[in-house]
């Protein structure tokens, strides 16, 4: 399975201590691919294809980004998308918590997380701080409306899903 993503630390840092799970059933590769949600849809899509994955994910925060383009180019690549609205934070958010009022933006989304992980570097994830709540925030994610439309919304617990 391919994991891509355009966040350079957070992301990448939660899915690489995600797949030396014990429960992680596939081979998981994770990627950073720069630029737009279409940028990485595309990206992913031609690393699927090039590297004869059976599995792509483009992980994706919605940010100021319009989603149909990535949605679009994700079907025609055969690439599954795992929106978070605003932003990735959301699904460290519902480790800890439940999140079901409005974020506003991926810094409001930081000031959350700060409740819960007072010394919060987006660049030094320790996922060790996340890997004993990750069943609360499968929980969680199920009760809010479904991204990209709604706002707290992530797709991440179905790459969970997938993974076992």
């Amino acid at each position: 399975m391919l994991i891509a993503t355009n966040g350079e630390s957070t992301e990448r840092a939660y899915f690489n201590g995600l797949k030396q799970e014990s429960w992680v059933r596939p081979r998981v590769v994770v990627v950073v691919q720069r630029g737009s949600p279409v940028d990485l849809v595309r990206g992913a899509g031609r690393r699927r294809q090039r590297d004869d994955f059976d599995e792509a994910w483009a992980v994706c925060d919605i940010d100021e980004y319009p989603t149909q383009p990535a949605s679009v180019e994700a079907v025609a690549s055969d690439v599954k998308l795992a929106w978070s609205n605003p932003c990735f934070e959301v699904w460290l958010l519902l480790h800890y918590d439940n999140c079901t009022r409005f974020v506003e933006n991926a810094k409001k989304a930081r000031d959350l997380l700060r409740e819960h992980e007072p010394h919060w570097d987006k660049t030094a994830l320790n996922f060790d701080r996340f890997r004993d709540r990750i069943e609360d925030a499968l929980r969680r994610a199920t009760q809010l409306d479904p991204p990209p439309k709604g706002n707290p919304s992530t797709a991440v617990g179905q790459i969970i899903a997938a993974l076992r």
